[in-house]
């Protein structure tokens, strides 16, 4: 099938994603522990030593599947965690908000948060920006080429984008299984993911 325009076939997908990330979440409420098993080895072997190294997680919300298990297994086999932070926007994301950019900030858990420039939850602004070796990122959709749907602010792929230009990083979707969705419209600006983590798979799409 051929798309003649990706933003508006985004558009139309979202809604539909949404409800469908909204009752897998219902259906898996124990997937954010079993990620933590699937990622142990793969992770493992990726990163062997990881003391020194930066893995920038997320705050899920909603139907987001949560990352907090992952955060909790990465500290404790000596990663520095990070959240990220959208700095500099002027209107809200629910707004079509695409001004400001995101950030990574450094962050333990347990020390408390605040809201960024468009009310979500992140470190604080006095914590330091990093540059992370592994980026796990949320998504509304993904596809084993390494497409991903997001809530369409586009500041992870300008931050992605950057950070790439910068250094070698990992980037890996988490997801349900079933957020599999074949085909996703791409554009040019879009960063793919290296890899795919849901409840029951690793998914490598590439390897540096």
């Amino acid at each position: 099938m051929t798309i003649a325009d990706p933003a508006a076939a985004k558009t139309a997908l979202r809604m539909f994603v949404r409800n469908r990330r909204k009752a897998l979440a219902r259906e898996h409420p124990e997937a954010d522990w079993r990620l933590v098993d699937v990622a142990r080895g793969p992770l493992t072997e990726r990163f062997p030593n990881p003391r020194g190294k930066v893995a920038a997680l997320y705050h899920g919300l909603g139907s987001e599947l949560s990352a907090r298990a992952l955060a909790d297994w990465l500290a404790q086999a000596g990663w520095t965690l990070a959240l990220p932070s959208v700095e500099g926007a002027d209107r809200p994301e629910s707004q079509g908000g695409h001004s400001g950019h995101m950030v990574f900030r450094r962050w333990t858990p347990g020390e408390p948060l605040v809201h960024d420039s468009i009310g979500l939850v992140a470190p604080p602004p006095e914590r330091p920006i990093v540059q992370p070796d592994l980026v796990v990122t949320p998504l509304l959709a993904f596809d084993r080429q390494g497409r991903r749907l997001g809530q369409g602010g586009g500041y992870y792929d300008r931050a992605l984008a950057a950070l790439r230009a910068r250094k070698t990083v990992l980037v890996l979707g988490l997801a349900y299984v079933g957020q599999e969705t074949h085909g996703l419209p791409d554009e040019p600006h879009d960063q793919r993911l290296d890899a795919i983590l849901t409840e029951s798979e690793y998914i490598a799409v590439r390897e540096d």
